[in-house]
């Protein structure tokens, strides 16, 4: 029986790009305004402690290569960052995660992503998993302002998805608090899937570097044919130290 050749452009055309690695860990915690060490402690694990009291803190979810992350994963870090955000801890989190893998409804390689997963979590008044045969639920009762409800769709909201509730495109919102329209947007099919300003090419942290060279955001607005407020959010996307 003859096998059919594939070319390599052929196989690269059917790759997903939103599968392929291609963050560092570094750059992922950056983009979503949370510390190195939180990305790698979920997808990698991270020892902590000292002495007799050393241990390990196994990963919460499968990174796309041993030392890259896919769109999809910095996809599922902004999920888990709104449950952080919220004050749900690393047991929580993890007990939410192995609930959804073991639960035949939800994708076992991405628990936190699929249409399964923002019908359960974004339209429900409580986010309810079973794990292990205990019930742990968060409802509107978790804070003065915002319940775990309220969280879970501003996250979900910044994200663009298919027709199966899948990630297209991510608007990074970093806290609870946070506002703005989201114009800066990671697009895995431009500029590498690097912070652009939505609906173009344009490189936020460009954007950025310019301004803290001494360009105003009027000028910038101008030369790049783009609103004065997409290009106030790329310079805060992107603060002096981290356009440096």
């Amino acid at each position: 029986m003859r096998t059919q050749q594939i070319s390599a452009e052929d196989y690269l055309l059917n790759l997903d790009p939103r599968a392929m690695p291609r963050y560092l860990p570094r750059e992922a915690a950056c983009y979503l305004g949370m510390p190195t060490s939180t990305i790698v402690s979920w997808f990698y694990g991270m020892p902590f402690g000292k002495g007799e009291k050393r241990g390990w803190f196994a990963p919460l979810l499968v990174p796309a290569s041993d030392d890259l992350l896919s769109f999809y994963d910095v996809a599922s870090a902004h999920i888990l960052l709104a449950m952080k955000q919220k004050g749900i801890s690393q047991e929580d989190l993890r007990a939410i995660v192995n609930g959804l893998r073991l639960d035949p409804r939800f994708d076992n390689r991405y628990p936190l992503l699929g249409r399964n997963f923002f019908l359960f979590g974004g339209n429900k008044v409580k986010l309810v998993i079973k794990q292990r045969g205990k019930r742990i639920q968060f409802s509107r009762s978790g804070g003065p302002q915002y319940g775990i409800k309220e969280v879970m769709d501003r996250f979900l909201s910044r994200l663009d998805y298919d027709k199966n509730k899948m990630p297209l495109r991510l608007r990074p919102l970093r806290s609870i608090s946070e506002t703005g329209r989201g114009f800066i947007v990671l697009d895995p099919r431009i500029a590498g899937g690097r912070p652009v300003v939505k609906g173009t090419g344009i490189v936020a942290e460009i954007i950025a570097k310019r301004n803290k060279s001494g360009e105003s955001v009027k000028v910038l607005a101008e030369d790049y044919r783009i609103s004065e407020r997409a290009v106030q959010e790329a310079i805060k996307y992107y603060p002096a130290a981290k356009a440096a």
